[in-house]
């Protein structure tokens, strides 16, 4: 017999017995809550019913060029990351591209900016009527 185990056989182990405490419940009633209203209108509703399945058949339609689209960004990276030719080449195609964009990205800015400082001015002001017939 080792000595550990002789000290585990002869010790005797006293433990002094542990009273439980009654376990408590609290049991209160049921709150009364109320039915959550409907967001949205129901035309809004039945606008999105008839228009998920089109909705559905975008994303389907759309899956294998994003897929490819994905796999092109990926094999471009790893190709740069190996090519140094590849990557400068990608540089120089990116400032041309962003050269040749820059006067349409004006443009737009240009043609569409009128309006939608207009219709942020129409909202701006149909917030200050709104909280003003609150306040009233």
């Amino acid at each position: 017999m080792t000595a550990l185990r002789k000290i585990l056989v002869e010790e005797e182990v006293v433990t002094a017995p542990v009273a439980r405490a009654p376990k408590l419940y609290v049991v209160t009633a049921p709150v009364e809550t109320a039915a959550p209203e409907a967001s949205g209108s129901v035309f809004k509703n039945i606008l999105l019913f008839f228009a998920a399945p089109f909705l559905g058949l975008a994303y389907i339609i759309a899956l294998p060029f994003v897929g490819l689209a994905v796999v092109a960004v990926l094999l471009a990276r790893l190709a740069a990351a190996r090519f140094p030719v590849i990557r400068h080449a990608a540089l120089v195609l990116r400032t041309v591209a962003l050269t040749v964009a820059a006067p349409l990205v004006g443009l737009v800015y240009v043609v569409f900016f009128p309006f939608i400082g207009l219709a942020a001015l129409v909202w701006l002001g149909t917030r200050a009527v709104a909280g003003n017939a609150r306040a009233a």
